[in-house]
């Protein structure tokens, strides 16, 4: 049942085409046939001709989706001879007088010049198609954390420090007080070329200036003149970055 109401919704468009082109074909008599054939007549043979134009020009197009640019138009004009050549069979038995070549060739020229008309007409009110979006990389870990930061302190990362429930948060820019917890910021910060070496402090390695001890303890310099303590935990750590 879904299936028929799927492929009746399918047939919808053609077949609201397909009576709206009759009645108006069957009224006005185009071609001369309002002279040729009277009223009745008439409307049954555009209702033929224009039933057999719909139903082959579906099938057209569903034949030739898979074709692109002139591959498809070639197709659609070569779906528009067949149906030249059966209105030629049509008028042939309906009107006295017609055949021969000369009928045939005209047919023919006029089916072609109506299929290139519609398929211009149709190529000028297809839409245009929008540039394609391409997807924006996602911004690195440091990038994204400086969101974080007032616009006027944004800036390459020099140190991180835990203050309370608070993080210093020291660039070339400035410096800056944030509500976040130095684990969030580290977790934020992996792949930022960053370093944790001590409980309340992060660095930036490239931002290190050099070692030094202060009796037990190690002491990382920085760029801004902090000196900044590693506790044992760190150490390993540190001392693989090159740091010690």
């Amino acid at each position: 049942m879904q299936s028929a109401l799927r492929e009746l919704h399918r047939w919808r468009l053609p077949l609201g085409i397909w009576a709206i082109l009759s009645v108006l074909a069957g009224v006005a008599g185009p071609f001369g046939t309002l002279e040729a054939l009277a009223p009745v007549p008439r409307l049954a043979y555009w209702t033929g001709i224009v039933g057999l134009s719909v139903c082959l020009g579906v099938l057209a197009v569903r034949l030739s989706s898979g074709l692109s640019g002139w591959r498809g138009a070639v197709a659609r004009l070569g779906f528009s001879f067949v149906l030249a050549l059966a209105i030629h069979g049509i008028n042939a038995a309906v009107f006295l007088g017609w055949g021969g070549w000369r009928d045939l060739a005209y047919i023919v020229g006029l089916v072609a010049l109506v299929t290139v008309l519609v398929e211009a007409a149709a190529r000028l009110l297809q839409p245009v198609r929008a540039p394609r979006e391409t997807t924006a990389p996602p911004p690195s870990p440091a990038d994204a954390f400086q969101r974080r930061l007032p616009l006027d302190k944004r800036g390459p990362l020099i140190r991180i420090e835990a203050q309370d429930h608070y993080l210093l948060v020291v660039t070339e820019a400035g410096q800056a007080l944030i509500l976040l917890r130095l684990a969030d910021a580290e977790s934020e910060l992996e792949g930022a070329g960053g370093l944790r070496v001590h409980r309340s402090h992060w660095i930036s390695i490239r931002h290190a200036r050099g070692h030094r001890r202060n009796g037990s303890r190690d002491l990382i310099e920085m760029s801004d003149g902090a000196a900044i303590p590693v506790s044992r935990s760190c150490k390993p750590a540190a001392r693989a970055a090159g740091l010690l």
